[in-house]
């Protein structure tokens, strides 16, 4: 009798249902614990976002809301990708049983997700024109004088791809690093191959096509995000354990990486300038 127990025990622990809901459980602690920890960074930014489309059309001009998603995926890609270096519980968190790739996979759809769910309000305020409806309403009055129809043209794309592709390399970059100094400046490292990507699908579609319409550039930005997430999660699966380090410390061979943060600042300013530029062009439908 207990023989005939123990069999049925046996076989209603390996039954299809148990064995998918098993499989399926640490993804829901996961996905909470990570919007739990950081929601308040997308709370925030939700916030400024609604209070943002009724004032700023009063100081300045309506395509201030495409920047909105690049600065999130600044903050968002440190944060959510070096948040257990930072907190200082790497090896507390490596030592529970999910896995290192449960982990970068519950972090990217939790902190990618949130940042398209914004890209995706930037997209729908554009299509309906909306920080121009609403800037009408202070022209009426006269507070501020009438500005020029915005026509995004490229824009569309931009604003989904340009802030996807720093929060991509900001987030593997943090990541992947025990240092941080490092995670604190991967925002810079991010949005500097974010640029430079971006400058070169320019350079390529003026000389083909003569004109910057997003066709290389775009897709180019989601290409390299997916190839930089695709190594970074399989590199996070054979991370070590780093040793703890204080708050706030320079990384080993500090002199070279301030030269590469001034190189790279450089680079960023003369990638910005020349972005800049173009930046006329950028609006045109």
């Amino acid at each position: 009798m207990a023989k005939l127990l123990q069999e049925e025990i046996s076989i209603e622990t390996r039954s299809p249902a148990r064995e998918k809901r098993s499989a399926y459980a640490p993804w829901k602690g996961l996905l909470w614990a990570e919007w739990f920890a950081h929601s308040q960074l997308m709370l925030i930014f939700l916030a400024v976002w609604l209070v943002a489309i009724w004032t700023l059309p009063l100081f300045t001009h309506t395509g201030w809301i495409l920047v909105l998603g690049m600065l999130y995926a600044l903050m968002a890609g440190p944060v959510y990708g070096g948040g257990d270096v930072l907190e200082g519980c790497e090896e507390y968190t490596f030592a529970l049983p999910p896995t290192r790739g449960e982990r970068f996979a519950a972090r990217l759809i939790v902190g990618g997700g949130t940042l398209l769910i914004l890209a995706m309000m930037n997209l729908i305020a554009l299509g309906m024109d909306l920080p121009q409806v609403l800037a009408g309403l202070y022209v009426k009055t006269g507070l501020i004088k009438p500005t020029p129809i915005l026509k995004p043209g490229l824009l569309y794309g931009l604003v989904i791809a340009l802030p996807f592709t720093i929060f991509a390399f900001s987030f593997t970059f943090s990541s992947l690093t025990h240092s941080r100094m490092l995670i604190i400046l991967s925002w810079f490292w991010g949005a500097l191959a974010a640029l430079s990507l971006l400058q070169i699908g320019l350079w390529y579609e003026e000389l083909v096509w003569e004109t910057m319409n997003g066709y290389f550039g775009c897709p180019l930005l989601l290409a390299s995000s997916c190839a930089v997430l695709i190594y970074g999660c399989l590199a996070f699966r054979r991370k070590e354990i780093g040793k703890p380090s204080l708050p706030v410390s320079l990384p080993g061979y500090w002199w070279l990486w301030m030269i590469f943060f001034v190189l790279g600042l450089g680079f960023a300013l003369a990638l910005l300038t020349s972005l800049l530029k173009r930046f006329p062009q950028l609006w045109q439908g």
